[in-house]
């Protein structure tokens, strides 16, 4: 008998079947993931949408109610006033568990054996979220409090800047995987294709559930299960809500299109117009 396939064993059979890489505009990479999702996908750029602009006592609360937000503060807190860094600057192995657990970030088989955080994108996203918004400032041999750490880890008004800078960067680096088990962008394209159209009149309807494998297309089945898990984990994130319909609340669309609007291919889009 076939054992049971979960969504992990089913990533893993992706390098297997070889990748569909060479596709490069975010058009074409969509056509490989739309039998997947099962209707067409709506062209939108982020340089297209003008969010109005949110409260800023607003923007701040939900911005600090978010799961990647908290995660660095715990970040902060696990920091105390230094902690000894490698030559590559990342936290020393000895204590990367330590601070994966603070954080709340699960080490995978995989990661656990790896050598450096750098292996880690879980940790590597907040530690690099957390250096760009000046959480975190490094020296030759130790991470220290940056110049925004305490105003962010009280949730000061003057740290609005700051919140939007982290979480635009964790978002960011949802669309820009080097995992080696994604099949191609394909996935990440279409991803932001229905996070860009959450934040206009026309939001795209829930994916249904993915089935099993059955006799159809398994890089689409694979396909599928990716873009599902990752609007999962964007609703999980907080800034992502589904009644029906994809939408991202008022309050996180400048964070949101911050990290759209730094993504290579729509760059690439708009100034090739």
């Amino acid at each position: 008998m076939t054992p049971h396939r979960t969504d992990r064993d089913l990533a893993e059979v992706i390098p297997l079947f070889g990748r569909r890489g060479s596709r490069t505009t975010t058009a074409d990479l969509a056509d490989d993931v739309e039998p997947a999702v099962e209707s067409p996908v709506e062209r939108v750029t982020p340089h297209g949408i003008e969010p109005a602009t949110p409260d800023a006592d607003e923007e701040l609360a939900a911005l600090t109610a978010s799961k990647p937000i908290a995660q660095l503060r715990s970040l902060l807190v696990w920091l105390g006033t230094s902690r000894p860094i490698t030559g590559t600057g990342v936290p020393r192995p000895g204590s990367v568990r330590e601070l994966a657990k603070a954080v709340g970030v699960e080490l995978d088989g995989r990661a656990s054996r790896s050598r450096s955080m750098l292996e880690i994108p879980g940790l590597m996203t907040l530690w690099d979220a957390a250096k760009a918004a000046g959480l975190i400032e490094l020296t030759s041999t130790t991470a220290v409090p940056g110049p925004h750490a305490h105003q962010f880890a009280h949730s000061l008004a003057s740290s609005l800047a700051a919140h939007r800078t982290a979480l635009s960067h964790v978002i960011g680096r949802h669309f820009f995987s080097e995992d080696p088990l994604r099949p191609s962008p394909a996935v990440d394209v279409v991803a932001g294709q229905i996070v860009l159209a959450a934040m206009t009149s026309t939001p795209r309807t829930r994916l249904p559930a993915v089935g099993p494998v059955g006799a159809g297309d398994l890089y689409e089945h694979i396909a599928a299960l990716i873009l599902r898990g990752m609007l999962e984990q964007f609703i999980a994130d907080g800034w992502l809500v589904c009644d029906g319909k994809y939408t991202v609340p008022q309050p996180f669309r400048p964070a949101v299109l911050d990290a759209m609007k730094s993504l290579p291919y729509y760059e690439t889009d708009d100034t090739s117009r």
